[in-house]
């Protein structure tokens, strides 16, 4: 990771739910690009987890984190996963409230 990825990992120092300091062997790099990059951090402290998308734009740096529940492994999951469509959506949507039994059958 180059120098600006340091930079702004350092900026998230402190767990938001406990406070206490993250340690570096509790943060993965899970997916780096040339402006940007996601990341997984664990506290040591109270074990929660976030997710950290920081991008590089002309005027500064942008970034936002989430408390998350998934492990890293099951966020590189759903990064690589097909995107769905509005319509895949919307099919959804219908079998759910028009078709009879259906949460039943999803259940098997």
């Amino acid at each position: 990771m180059d120098n600006k990825g340091q930079f702004s990992l350092k900026l998230i120092q402190k767990c938001p739910v406990c406070n206490h300091d993250y340690l570096e062997g509790k943060i993965q790099i899970l997916e780096e690009a040339d402006v940007s990059f996601l990341a997984y951090l664990t506290c040591g402290h109270c074990h929660s987890s976030i997710i950290v998308r920081v991008m590089t734009l002309p005027h500064g740096m942008v970034g936002n984190a989430i408390l998350t529940d998934l492990s890293s492994d099951e966020v590189g999951k759903f990064s690589e996963a097909e995107v769905l469509n509005s319509n895949e959506v919307l099919q959804v949507y219908q079998e759910l409230w028009q078709s009879e039994g259906f949460l039943e059958k999803m259940k098997q």
